[in-house]
């Protein structure tokens, strides 16, 4: 349960925000409630525009693995 609340929330969020600025908008990531499918095994599609779209699963990992990094560099200061 705390671990869907870090993956859809705080994980998704911030992929959602971050994803697209980081990528120049060449990623983009697909609302939780979508009913899209034809994602490969790695969570994402490509658009007809040529961008890539990240399924809501994905974006929510990749944006916890992104607070993780970020936790793990402010411990490895905080220690220094």
């Amino acid at each position: 349960m705390i671990l869907d609340f870090i993956l859809d929330v705080a994980g998704y969020a911030t992929a959602r925000l971050l994803l697209p600025i980081l990528t120049f908008q060449k990623v983009k990531v697909d609302v939780l409630s979508s009913g899209e499918v034809g994602f490969n095994s790695l969570g994402f599609k490509r658009l007809s525009n040529g961008a890539l779209l990240c399924d809501a699963d994905t974006a929510g990992w990749i944006g916890a693995l992104s607070w993780l990094v970020v936790l793990a560099v402010a411990i490895t200061v905080a220690v220094r």
